[in-house]
């Protein structure tokens, strides 16, 4: 295996553990901000922002901004539904445990991902969906069943 791949599969995994970490402290901000998810979200969202602004000045990316003009309007829900994701998951990760949270997450993206690849979303190459696509995401399925019933 190339070395690139390999390196990208780690950083994936890694990806993956600090989404996990995320949660749990997202639900404990906005427990410190009297559950106010909202006033959470806005200071998660606002130190992103002023970190990741800071890399693309440092960087000098900032000349990239000139392509916004050319983009399609949808590619800000990005954010929006980030956003959303991280309400959900204030509310739900001190009800259901991030094991469980984690679980039905990770299900809704591979189901939402065979439906985005099979209609070419957001630009995508269409992938259409196949029989073993299916046997798959139903493995994945009845495993986020089993695991939220342990």
């Amino acid at each position: 295996m190339p070395s690139g791949f390999i390196v990208a599969c780690l950083g994936a995994a890694i990806g993956g553990m600090l989404v996990a970490a995320q949660g749990p402290i997202y639900a404990r901000l906005s427990e410190g901000l009297r559950g106010d998810s909202l006033a959470a979200v806005f200071l998660a969202f606002l130190s992103a922002t002023f970190a990741t602004g800071l890399l693309v000045l440092g960087a000098g990316n900032w000349r990239s901004m000139s392509g916004l003009a050319n983009l399609p309007p949808w590619v800000w829900l990005g954010g929006l539904l980030g956003a959303c994701h991280v309400v959900i998951s204030m509310h739900a990760i001190p009800r259901v445990g991030v094991g469980t949270f984690l679980v039905l997450v990770i299900s809704g993206n591979l189901v939402g991902a065979a439906i985005y690849d099979h209609v070419g979303a957001f630009g995508l190459v269409a992938r259409p969906f196949t029989m073993v696509r299916l046997a798959g995401l139903v493995t994945v399925v009845v495993g986020a069943l089993l695991t939220i019933r342990a």
